[in-house]
């Protein structure tokens, strides 16, 4: 391999992930890779353009869902009121009836 291309298991480690999990996204036609033998080799510029161009999509979905969730007040909690007052003391009613006691 040359500085230029890689093979899976470098692949793997440029990504931080599994040699089958770089086999199983190039299969699958997401990373940019070319089926050479038995293995797959793989251009660093392009994978590094597959970072960059994913890190931007990701940021990008990031910004406009924290926007989103700024821009709309929530509806479904109900709004309480900062203080309750306490509920009333009960009161004994055999103390009333039969006054102070000596």
């Amino acid at each position: 391999m040359t500085d230029e291309t890689i093979n899976a298991a470098q692949c793997a480690k440029l990504l931080h992930c599994t040699e089958q999990r770089i086999e199983e996204l190039t299969r699958s036609g997401e990373l940019p890779g070319m089926k050479f033998g038995r293995g797959w080799i793989y251009v660093k510029s392009d994978l590094l353009a597959y970072i960059a161009e994913r890190a931007r999509k990701e940021a990008e979905e990031r910004r406009q869902d924290l926007t989103a969730r700024k821009s709309v007040p929530r509806l479904d909690i109900p709004l309480r009121p900062r203080r309750q007052t306490p509920p009333p003391l009960p009161v004994p009613a055999k103390a009333f009836a039969q006054g102070p006691r000596p």
